[in-house]
């Protein structure tokens, strides 16, 4: 019997492939339902040379988000977890929340920062504009780097 949804939110970055281990290990512990999503990013998606967006460029990154989904999939089947897929296109921090409201997940599961790096000292732009504006609860998941470093700031 399933006991809660878990969305984890993954975009290749090691911070959160951290998390979606993370969220595998939560997924079989509470025999839940494990959503992996990926979001490509509308505003890279519309880089734009002569006023129209490169079609080559949206498949490549809905590409690379199959590709991480895939590999996400990959780790659950492993630990016994089946992962449900989810690619999106928007502004990330939106579709995650919008994704987590009409999923009903019970915990949206992020990395502390992510594929552009850290961005501000201690979390990435996505996670606290994720944190800012749910309603539902976030788990902030560090890199293994950071949770083994010893160092404190």
């Amino acid at each position: 019997m399933e006991t809660g949804r878990l969305l984890a939110c993954v975009d290749g970055s090691r911070a959160s492939m951290e998390a979606a281990r993370v969220a595998i290990d939560l997924a079989k512990r509470w025999n839940s339902v494990l959503r992996a999503l990926y979001v490509v990013e509308t505003n890279e998606r519309d880089s734009e040379i002569d006023g129209t967006p490169d079609a080559g460029l949206t498949a490549r990154l809905h590409d690379s988000g199959r590709a991480i989904l895939a590999h996400v999939a990959e780790m659950g089947a492993a630990a016994g977890v089946a992962v449900v897929q989810g690619l999106l296109e928007g502004v990330p921090f939106d579709a995650i929340i919008d994704d987590a409201r009409a999923w009903k997940a019970d915990l949206i599961i992020m990395g502390r920062t992510g594929r552009t790096g850290p961005g501000r000292a201690l979390l990435g732009s996505e996670a606290e504009r994720v944190l800012e504006f749910t309603d539902r609860p976030v788990l902030i998941v560090p890199t293994l780097q950071a949770q083994t470093s010893g160092s404190r700031r």
